[in-house]
């Protein structure tokens, strides 16, 4: 394709921030259940995006964050790979809308024009540099006289310059388990001729340069705080401009439009004052706990996820337990509404206050002190164990696996006791495992109370006696509305009914109250 086939199509160009920006993108991105929850953190760690191409989110274990940059950087790429036309052969993926934008202002801010062809990448300048001159005049980007005198005849050349279609892919580093990757980013290939098929003997030509994973800007970089403090500051020589993400070239400086997004699960304090001022010149998001209504559904998609993958026999890649999600309508398998409401309230309690916040500013030292102080304490092994995600994912692993398939029920059944049990097992405290119990027996009681179960005893005014007064029909009537088994087929339901009653007794017997 040429330039002038874009201008035909009234290309623009596409940039990281127009692409953040669009409120449509954002909706999608924040609708995304692979990571739920955290609506107002996911937009402020956009807006960071969107101003300097990179970020750093601080928080919790197991909350997801690098995740969720996982997710938003696939989001922005697909949107870059959709829309975005680059100069043809240019390893940093500079747009080709800064040509037609050129092509349109050259006569009227000749200089200004030059400059900015000035500003791109070698490769790109030479492409362009090629297509502007001709059999008897050998025109330099660098000569500005040149440029000057034969400026219409350029504007209609550069018309002719190559574009191709932008193709990226979002990459990943992570020191824990891969130390190389941040020297093979840095590193990559030793010389960018043979990077785009030429040949070259000359080890130290202008165009040698060591061009790895960043040139192509969409990175995720996990747990910052393990690199070492020498590949932090090589790595942080990239991203000095608070603008975007700069990449020096032979001297020469070249600005990529891309997203670079960090984590770390430790306050910055853990940096030593040598780190300090790399790590502070990436703007940092502190990234909060999920509340309790988004870990109750993060709980039942690790059931699902689980059920899948026993049940099909396949590796757990989440692409393909997304696939089975989506084309697998069974719903043999039931997992008691009281069980993954209990668990989750077990996980919620175990976060401190100040890591549930939501709409904390790092910009702001007393939050940010806060959140730091809850992130020491869930790292502190003397206090009461902080449960993460993953080790509720353990745990619903293993209820899944011990769970059995009956002769009356094709499926399997998860109870409230069999949760309990299992997270007995892992150690955890007792008051958060009553807590959590008590939670439970409130939200069955309020339900109860405010006529939500379909049961009617608006006649009883004391609490215990409404609850002591339910008989063998009202509590059939309570279970099938709480656990939605109306939905289900007669004995069906009347199997799983009787499944769930013991849990259902236990919680509304008045001597457990």
């Amino acid at each position: 394709m040429k330039l002038d086939d874009l201008i035909k199509q009234k290309y623009r160009g596409v940039s990281v921030r127009s692409v953040v920006t669009d409120p449509e993108f954002r909706k999608r991105v924040i609708a995304d259940p692979v990571v739920r929850g955290n609506e107002a953190t996911k937009n402020m760690v956009m807006d960071k995006i969107a101003v300097g191409g990179k970020v750093l989110l601080t928080g919790p274990t197991g909350e997801a964050k690098t995740l969720f940059a996982r997710v938003l950087l696939d989001h922005i790429t697909r949107e870059i790979n959709s829309k975005k036309y680059q100069i043809a052969g240019c390893p940093f993926l500079e747009d080709a809308g800064y040509l037609i934008h050129v092509s349109e202002n050259f006569d009227r801010n000749i200089f200004n024009s030059i400059n900015v062809l000035q500003s791109l990448c070698p490769f790109c300048r030479e492409n362009i540099e090629r297509t502007i001159s001709t059999k008897d005049v050998t025109i330099s980007l660098d000569n500005t006289e040149d440029m000057v005198k034969n400026a219409k005849s350029i504007i209609n050349r550069l018309k002719e310059v190559e574009v191709e279609k932008t193709i990226v892919r979002r990459t990943q580093i992570d020191p824990r388990n891969d130390p190389e990757s941040l020297y093979m980013l840095l590193a990559g290939v030793e010389n960018l001729e043979q990077l785009l098929g030429g040949e070259t003997n000359e080890t130290f030509a202008y165009k040698s340069h060591k061009v790895g994973t960043l040139s192509q800007g969409f990175m995720v970089v996990n747990e910052i705080q393990r690199l070492h403090l020498s590949l932090l500051e090589s790595l942080m020589g990239f991203l000095e401009d608070p603008q975007g993400i700069k990449y020096n070239l032979a001297g020469e400086t070249v600005f990529i439009d891309g997203a670079i997004i960090f984590t770390s699960n430790s306050p910055l304090t853990v940096f030593g004052e040598e780190s300090q001022p790399i790590i502070n010149r990436v703007p940092e998001v502190l990234w909060p706990a999920r509340d309790v209504d988004n870990r109750i559904q993060i709980v039942k998609d690790m059931f699902e996820d689980h059920l899948i993958v026993s049940k099909s026999n396949i590796t757990a890649n989440p692409a393909l337990i997304k696939m089975f999600e989506l084309t697998d309508s069974s719903d043999k398998d039931v997992i008691s509404r009281l069980a993954y409401e209990f668990i989750s309230h077990v996980a919620n309690e175990s976060i401190p206050k100040s890591l549930k916040t939501q709409n904390v500013r790092s910009e702001n030292r007393v939050a940010r002190s806060d959140f730091y102080s809850g992130l020491d304490e869930i790292h502190n092994p003397q206090r009461s164990p902080h449960i993460d995600l993953r080790t509720l994912n353990n745990a619903i692993g293993e209820i899944v696996i011990r769970s059995k398939t009956s002769e009356e029920f094709d499926g399997i059944v998860v109870t409230l006791d069999a949760v309990k049990e299992a997270l007995e097992m892992y150690d955890i405290d007792p008051t958060l495992i009553n807590n959590g119990m008590q939670a439970v027996k409130l939200k069955l009681r309020n339900e109860i109370r405010e006529g939500k179960t379909a049961v009617n005893v608006d006649e009883v005014t004391e609490e215990l006696d409404k609850l002591t007064s339910l008989t063998e029909q009202d509590l059939k009537k309570v279970v099938y509305s709480f656990e939605k088994l109306q939905q289900k087929e007669k004995d069906v339901a009347s199997y799983i009914f009787e499944q769930l009653k013991p849990s259902y007794e236990a919680l509304l017997q008045i001597n457990y109250l």
